[in-house]
């Protein structure tokens, strides 16, 4: 069975960029995927209102800004099209509109109809990052977020960031098919950082080479202030391909809030990283 990827697409008010388009058209050609492309539009209802009436054209405002919106759609949609033809990649494409506060909750609840959601994560548009959040923790489904970068493919060689959690294990297991075509696998864990034993590391990676996996186990210090950025680091220092690592995050009262390694993962991506909450 050929594996479909979902590509949300924000149009407003910040638009999602034209190399996640590429990336995401690249990344299921290298995988052999078949790509879903979503662009999702905006609709705002007008309520009206004396004041806005009277200081603010508010008719007219909702129309332009919905008409950006459509424009930034056709020209993500048709970029997408030409590239898929270009690489022999079956393509989907479709457009739906959403009121803007349920923009981030649509494309999560879009995305649990696919295998994985392809993402970017561009700290010039702050779109992407809630779209991001919202689709790794409400969708029930792996994601890759790639960094503002030309993504190359393909995924020969995969690290494993390894810290024994629930996180770390759903996300291995949502990690599988790459698991599977990868040359290499590298499960990788962080002295310093957790009370987690070499010995949890190797023997996950005993069991992936009893899979069929080509995998080692690896050990890296915790050098960084931050976690996330250490486990980037380590894995491009071991020529990674992809980055394969649990989601951490909870709500408090209103706020949600990110576990460390992955709030520095989405503030920065240096690499792509599946991410699996």
């Amino acid at each position: 069975m050929t594996a479909r990827y979902f590509l949300p697409l924000a149009t407003y008010p910040d638009s999602s960029s034209g190399l996640i388009v590429s990336n995401a058209v690249t990344f299921a050609q290298a995988c052999g995927a078949n790509l879903d492309v979503c662009a999702i539009r905006i609709e705002i209802p007008h309520i009206p209102n004396a004041w806005s009436s009277l200081l603010l054209d508010t008719p007219r405002m909702i129309e332009q800004a919905e008409i950006l919106s459509r424009d930034r759609a056709a020209t993500l949609m048709a970029a997408a099209t030409n590239l898929a033809a270009n690489a022999n990649v079956a393509l989907f494409t479709r457009e739906i509109k959403a009121n803007l506060p349920l923009l981030h909750e649509t494309a999560a609840t879009e995305a649990r109809f696919f295998d994985l959601t392809v993402l970017e994560c561009n700290g010039e548009v702050p779109e992407t990052r809630s779209i991001a959040e919202a689709v790794i923790f409400g969708s029930g489904r792996p994601a890759v977020i790639f960094p503002n970068k030309t993504f190359a493919g393909p995924i020969d060689h995969l690290v494993i960031a390894w810290d024994g959690s629930r996180a770390a294990a759903r996300a291995v297991n949502d990690a599988g098919s790459f698991i599977r075509k990868a040359r290499r696998v590298s499960v990788l864990s962080l002295s310093g950082e957790k009370p987690v034993s070499e010995a949890s590391g190797a023997r996950l990676a005993k069991y992936l080479v009893s899979s069929g996996a080509n995998a080692g186990a690896t050990v890296a210090r915790f050098t960084s202030s931050s976690i996330g950025a250490s486990l980037q680091r380590a894995a491009l220092e071991l020529d990674a391909d992809m980055l394969v690592m649990g989601g951490y995050g909870h709500s408090r009262l209103r706020e949600f809030v990110l576990g460390g390694a992955t709030e520095s993962v989405l503030e920065e991506p240096l690499l792509p990283v599946l991410m699996s909450h």
